[in-house]
């Protein structure tokens, strides 16, 4: 058996002497987790249909005395005749239900042994007769579960069977199907006699089947679960049938503490089980707890449901837990399982109470059964770093591994590059295998002299100015989205400058971009005009899944201006960038509002030769959101009275926080060789980075 240790700590505050008096019943199933989370039933009416309920000290206030009602007594000559000397609850001939009741609802004050939902309201619904001398129990239970649909019970324990389970009650069939209407749950032993079936499996009816729910027992045993050899199986009654453990340590009509066994001891823990889920969802019915409690068994038999256990054993926490929550903005709903929200570095809303973050820390959700939750999900807000590890390491094979080749004309000029990539796999001597790869490649061709078509991949991308921040001129087009990788365009030459249209594409699994730049470049300066439109990013971040993510995408427009010139040794540079964005919403999104989000970058370096080669300082702000205020709208309570959720509009302030990055590059190149080197920094000098290249050409 399971037996709490001495030296074993005390878990909670529930997990006391009380508790531990019927530990390894308790254990079995999990029951302390309802404890421990104040889910025991409170407010909710338990019918015990049985012989009786004796108010020990254990059970005293626990019994509804004046909604207890007596359906025996003796029958003389046809005719009932009251119970003498007895009470409508019970008396001390009450010896089964007593201890039954004792299972569900006897008090939790620290002497005794508790009940499994100690708050719970019990109402005796007592059924036992003398007939013709002969002791009877379950005496007019067609009655007893009418009587508890006229007075609102929605929960019935019946640890009664038949012996002869080929006795078919058509009464009890109907009445069941009454019951199963009214929206309530009977909770019925399958009975001690070795067989097959429960003893009333042929009271269930395609009609009534959600109304019942049989419990067989298991033995308590400590390395294996097997099913108790007195006990019934499930049989034709599987799909509704659970276990329960078959041995607990209840009270008998003395107040004594005593082992109770068989499965009119199991049922009470399922009873027990699904008024804690009652109590925690008034708005669910005894068939909605019913079917909780199936549902969420833990499977002990034959792979799925099988003719012994059933769904199988009983499991509190499973119960009690979220079974596919779902996430809500009151129009649509979905699974929380599938649901991520990726946040890209330009924004902000993670810094304080009002951040995206906290704004996801109290919401909430409905699992698949309409049951409320109160949780934190801002776990699932996902804010990348600035820079992938793996796409950086690739990005440095790029640079150290690449070669290229190409060829030049009067007309026309082409390059490719590519790199050599380390692969898994090992040569003979242990060496990586290298596979080649496009990186990049180059056109242009010159129709006239004034009209220029250009193509490229990757054309315009170099890991040293992604890294450093140290393009003077960086292309906003390649802020935006990095992965604007492919691009077609034509200049032409206009009076002393040039006007030049470009298109971008990209694509990269459920992502893609596409955009058009025009620019105007006459001697170092240039203003440039471009549209990007994004799907399943927003400024190259995807966007997350499911009803968290950032949008479905993005739609920017932005300018950008560059120039340079040349004060005595010295030559600087400088660009900056302002965008307008509009997020992509969908109806099943809880992001159901975003105004339009206004961005900027900027850059200025300042250079000359020095040490044989050329030194460079600057200064590089990233891509950052400078306004706009995002709505989300998250479930925040539920409201009994239209038994749904309620729903709040939260609003996080998105602008992003402004840290400039301070820089230094030195490049050196010679006729076979150039050295690049780069380092920078924030001006806390929290966020250093460093970054060298050396290409040899060999002949």
């Amino acid at each position: 058996m399971i037996t709490p240790s001495d030296q074993q700590p005390q878990r909670s505050v529930q997990d006391d002497a009380e508790y531990r008096r019927n530990y390894t019943a308790a254990e079995y199933i999990n029951a302390l987790y309802a404890l421990d989370n104040g889910w025991t039933g409170k407010g909710v009416l338990v019918g015990v249909i049985d012989d009786g309920i004796h108010e020990i000290p254990e059970l005293e206030g626990q019994v509804d005395r004046a909604l207890s009602r007596d359906f025996g007594g003796t029958v003389v000559n046809g005719q009932l005749q009251p119970r003498e000397g007895g009470s409508n609850s019970g008396d001390i001939n009450s010896t089964h239900g007593t201890p039954v009741a004792a299972i569900i609802g006897a008090r939790n004050n620290g002497v005794g042994i508790q009940g499994l939902a100690p708050d719970v309201t019990l109402v005796s619904l007592r059924v036992d007769a003398t007939v013709n001398g002969n002791h009877i129990t379950g005496f007019r239970s067609n009655e007893a579960i009418e009587y508890a649909m006229a007075n609102d019970i929605k929960l019935l324990n019946m640890s009664l069977s038949r012996l002869d389970p080929t006795t078919v009650s058509t009464i009890m069939q109907d009445v069941l199907t009454e019951y199963r209407e009214f929206g309530g749950l009977l909770v019925n032993s399958a009975g001690n006699n070795v067989q097959g079936n429960p003893g009333n499996y042929l009271d269930v009816t395609e009609a009534n089947a959600e109304a019942l729910l049989f419990v067989v027992a298991v033995s308590p045993s400590p390395t294996e679960y097997t099913i108790a050899g007195y006990s019934n199986h499930c049989g034709q009654a599987m799909d509704r049938c659970v276990a329960a453990v078959g041995s607990n340590v209840t009270h008998d009509v003395n107040g004594e503490a005593i082992a109770f066994g068989g499965t009119s001891s199991a049922a009470p823990q399922v009873t027990a089980l699904a008024a804690m889920i009652l109590s925690k969802w008034p708005q669910l019915s005894g068939v909605d707890a019913g079917n909780v409690i199936l549902n969420t068994a833990r499977d002990i038999g034959d792979a799925g449901v099988d003719e012994i256990y059933g769904h199988g054993l009983i499991d509190v926490k499973a119960a009690l837990s979220p079974v596919d929550p779902m996430l809500s903005n009151g129009k649509t709903s979905s699974s929380i399982d599938n649901s991520v929200m990726v946040v890209g570095g330009a924004f902000g809303g993670g810094y304080g109470p009002s951040s995206i973050e906290s704004i996801y820390s109290d919401v909430t959700v409905l699992d698949a059964y309409g049951r409320d939750y109160d949780g934190d999900i801002s776990g699932l807000v996902i804010r990348p770093g600035k820079a992938n590890a793996n796409w950086l390491q690739r990005r440095m094979q790029a640079q150290t591994n690449a070669g290229s080749t190409g060829f030049v004309s009067p007309k026309a000029s082409a390059s490719i590059g590519y790199t050599a990539f380390e692969t898994q796999f090992r040569d003979s001597s242990g060496d990586p295998i290298l596979q080649n790869h496009l990186s990049n490649a180059a056109f242009a061709f010159r129709m006239n002299e004034d009209t220029t078509v250009t193509a490229g991949y990757n054309s315009g991308d170099n890991v040293m100015d992604d890294i450093m921040g140290l393009a003077p001129s960086s292309d906003a087009m390649f802020a935006y989205s990095p992965l604007a990788q492919t691009s077609m365009g034509v200049s032409h030459k206009l009076g002393e400058g040039r006007l030049a249209v470009s298109a971008f594409v990209g694509r990269q699994e459920d992502t893609a971009t596409n955009g058009l730049t025009v620019q105007w470049q006459q001697g170092p300066s240039s203003l440039k005009l471009g549209l990007v439109n994004e799907t399943g990013t927003v400024f190259g971040t995807p966007v997350g899944a499911g009803a968290m993510r950032f949008g479905d995408g993005s739609n920017t427009l932005f300018v950008e201006a560059a120039s340079g010139f040349d004060l005595g040794r010295w030559q600087f540079d400088g660009y900056a960038s302002l965008g307008a964005t509009r997020l992509k919403l969908a109806d099943d999104m809880l992001l159901t509002d975003v105004d339009t989000i206004t961005s900027g970058r900027f850059g200025f370096t300042a250079s000359r030769e020095a040490l044989g080669g050329l030194v460079s300082f600057g200064v590089a702000q990233r891509l950052v959101a400078l306004s706009g205020n995002a709505t989300f709208t998250v479930g925040n309570g539920y409201d009994l009275g239209i038994r749904g959720l309620t729903f709040a509009d939260r609003t996080v302030d998105l602008r992003g926080r402004m840290t400039p990055q301070l820089t230094f590059g030195f490049e050196k190149t010679a006729e076979r060789s150039a050295l690049r080197f780069g380092i920078a920094g924030d001006v806390q000098g929290r966020d250093l980075r460093a970054v060298g290249t050396w290409h040899l050409t060999l002949n």
